[in-house]
């Protein structure tokens, strides 16, 4: 400490404290959220938090200071997580054999005309059409006239509300022999599943919209943070709440299960950890490349759409399509094929 300008011992303490907040997020996914709910907000920030952890580390090697080895070994214990964050290859399979699977979040096609453009639900109808996946995940649906879904002869559709109704699709190449619903208490949020027969096979697909915060940029500087704060919390408790009846729902299943949708956030939380569980890979972390962020509030990207699918699958390809610009949400898209 002595041998450290006044400078140097700001950046020193601001380097535990960075440090320490990366040591947490490595407990997130571990700590179930109704025990502290609080901690679950360094799983949201969790990319940031590594970014600053590797400033700092560089910052202490350029000063060769012993501090570097503080972030480095915080960084090495969140080793496997940073899998979760950034992929610097994705795979592209040359034939492009498989079944293609999407999950995007429509935003209730711009209903509310958060996107200043006319006929968004007409641009998005094409855009899936163009894109023509074999099974097709969709959140914030709603039935609209000018949305053609013709192409695709097997669906389940569960719409909740009064006068404009919205919720989950799943739109499918493959005759569906079974479908159902997993009702989430108190909220518009859901969980749909259909069994859809794929060959000799029977697969379970799962499409998923975990609750929702409902948070606009708007409302922090005008209203009260310790209320906001204390909302998100309620809002994580519930999302573990759902994804606990939604993995007692898949634990029962005894086919090879795909699971997407929304989540609300990120691969660094509980609940992400608790659907992925050890029969499920991230088709981002298998074949995606980048960050692959799907959403954004205000200037910070998060990746909180999420398609999780079975090892008995080989995951050949996934893309984050970051140039659709139709909602809120990137829609997501994977290559699968039968090992």
């Amino acid at each position: 400490m002595k041998n450290i300008s006044f400078v140097q011992k700001i950046i020193l303490f601001f380097t535990w404290i960075a440090g320490f907040l990366l040591v947490l997020g490595f407990l997130n996914p571990f700590i179930p959220p109704k025990y502290f709910p609080q901690l679950s907000f360094i799983g949201l920030i969790f990319p940031y938090i590594v970014l600053i952890n590797f400033i700092l580390l560089l910052y202490w090697l350029i000063n060769l200071k012993k501090y570097f080895l503080l972030p480095l070994l915080a960084l090495l214990l969140n080793f496997n997580n940073l899998h979760a964050l950034f992929q610097s290859s994705g795979k592209h399979s040359i034939d492009g054999k498989g079944i293609s699977v999407m999950s995007y979040n429509v935003r209730l096609f711009n209903d509310y005309n958060w996107i200043k453009k006319k006929a968004v639900d007409v641009d998005i109808s094409n855009f899936l059409k163009d894109q023509a996946p074999d099974i097709l995940l969709l959140q914030e649906f709603r039935d609209k006239k000018k949305t053609d879904f013709s192409q695709y002869k097997y669906n389940h559709i569960v719409l909740k509300g009064n006068k404009r109704k919205s919720g989950l699709a799943i739109f499918s190449k493959f005759p569906i022999l079974d479908k159902g619903n997993i009702g989430f208490d108190r909220t518009y949020n859901n969980a749909i599943w259909a069994d859809l027969k794929i060959g000799k096979d029977t697969v379970r697909v799962y499409n998923v919209h975990m609750q929702s915060h409902r948070v606009h940029p708007e409302d922090i500087p005008q209203g009260d943070k310790v209320k906001l704060s204390e909302k998100i919390s309620k809002d994580f408790v519930k999302q573990y709440e759902q994804a606990i009846k939604l993995d007692k729902h898949i634990s029962q299943m005894k086919h090879p299960v795909i699971l997407g949708g929304d989540f609300n956030n990120t691969a660094f939380s509980y609940i992400y950890r608790k659907l992925k569980g050890d029969q499920r890979q991230d088709a981002f972390v298998e074949a995606g490349k980048g960050f692959g962020f799907t959403w954004k509030y205000r200037y910070f990207p998060f990746r909180i759409d999420f398609l999780l699918i079975d090892k008995a699958f080989f995951v050949r390809e996934f893309n984050t399509l970051n140039r659709i610009k139709y909602s809120d949400h990137s829609p997501i898209k994977t290559l699968i094929k039968r090992k």
